[in-house]
């Protein structure tokens, strides 16, 4: 956008009313798998990889924890779509740390 229309685009904000989530860093562990021929002496040293998210904490429904990270708004300033979700199994999360935005 040019600097004239941007200085006209109303900015929306996330009310608590609206949109009633907190933001998290959330540390986690992964599997880690390849579909490459290895030698057994660099299998056994694999390691689960150890994973950082953020995003609003929108569920934490069967065992796991669901995150989104992007939000967009309606033309008329209402919440539209949420984006890059994450669903983490709950006993994969090592730690959540709540982040105020």
């Amino acid at each position: 956008y040019g600097e004239k229309l941007k200085s006209k685009i109303k900015i929306p904000s996330l009310t608590k009313k609206e949109f009633p989530y907190n933001f998290y860093l959330a540390h986690w562990i992964d599997c880690n798998s390849t579909c490459t021929w290895e030698n057994l002496k660099t299998i056994k040293n694999y390691k689960p990889s150890i994973c950082i998210s953020t995003g609003w904490l929108v569920s934490t429904n069967n065992n796991s924890h669901t995150f989104v990270s992007d939000v967009n708004f309606n033309d008329d300033g209402t919440i539209g779509e949420c984006g890059n979700t994450t669903t983490i199994p709950s006993v994969n999360i090592i730690k959540l740390t709540k982040v105020r935005i």
